[in-house]
Parts: C-alpha cells; sequence; structure tokens
C-alpha cells in the first residue's frame, strides 16, 4: 500500500499490494476519504475497477471519474463535493450553483424547501436518491 500527498488537496492510495497479500483496503480507503477536507480529492489506484466502492463514497458526498491504466491498473479520483443525503437543498444550491439547473430539471425548488435535505426532497418527488447524488455531484465537479 502506498499513500502519499502530491498537490495539497490530493491524497494518493495505491491499495494494490494490500489486495495482492489477502488484505481488505475499505477500512483504509474510508479512513484515508474521511481525512480529506471539502473539496479534497482521492486518487485510488487499484488492480480492478472498483464498482461497489461508487455507491458508498457517492452516499459520503464524492464524485469520481475512472481511468483504466492497464490490464491491472485501475485509477479512480473522488472528490468530496459535500453533497450527501442529509445535506440541505439550500446548502447544496449554495455550494455549488451548478447544482440549481439539476433541481430544477427535478421539479425540486428552494423558496418552501430549501432547509430540507436531499434525502427527504427526493423521497417526497419520487426520485432516485442515488441517481439524484451522482446527478449533483457530477454537476458540482464541473
Amino acid at each position: 500500500m502506498t499513500t502519499s500527498q502530491h498537490a495539497p488537496d490530493t491524497t494518493h492510495l495505491d491499495v494494490r499490494s494490500v489486495l495482492a497479500s489477502g488484505g481488505e483496503p475499505f477500512e483504509l480507503i474510508m479512513t484515508t476519504a474521511g481525512r480529506l477536507p471539502l473539496g479534497g480529492t482521492l486518487e485510488l489506484t487499484a488492480p480492478f475497477e472498483p464498482v461497489p466502492l461508487y455507491a458508498v463514497m457517492r452516499r459520503r458526498g464524492f464524485a469520481r471519474t475512472t481511468e483504466a491504466r492497464g490490464a491491472d491498473e485501475w485509477v479512480v479520483t473522488f472528490r468530496d463535493t459535500g453533497i450527501t443525503p442529509t445535506a440541505t437543498l439550500a446548502t447544496i444550491a449554495e455550494q455549488h450553483p451548478a447544482s440549481r439547473e439539476v433541481f430544477g430539471r427535478h421539479g425540486l425548488d428552494l423558496c418552501c424547501g430549501g432547509s430540507k435535505t436531499l434525502a427527504f426532497a427526493a423521497k417526497a418527488h419520487g426520485i432516485d436518491l442515488d441517481l439524484l447524488l451522482e446527478e449533483l455531484q457530477t454537476a458540482a465537479t464541473r
């Protein structure tokens, strides 16, 4: 396992050696991600695409991009957007102006519902929370 800090807001974590030795890097990944500041980035290198990790990180506010660099080298960049199920619509809109367009497409307004959490608003409007999180996090990183 290799952990390094290159840019002030990017932490690099290579878990290929942990997996090669039969270890499970999930707790290490969660601990490392938990130390990032809002807007911080975790660049994770693994020997395969860590698809199950995507939903976990999305629920914790992380947008992602994925790149296959070789047969056994996948690099996933997770950026902490702060957009989580418990964040309020008003907070998300204030921190990420691009979210207003996403809210509009889904019929979510801020006039009366800005103090509601994203999870509450999604449920009340019949919107899939995971898809809404992904859409908002993607918009936030543009």
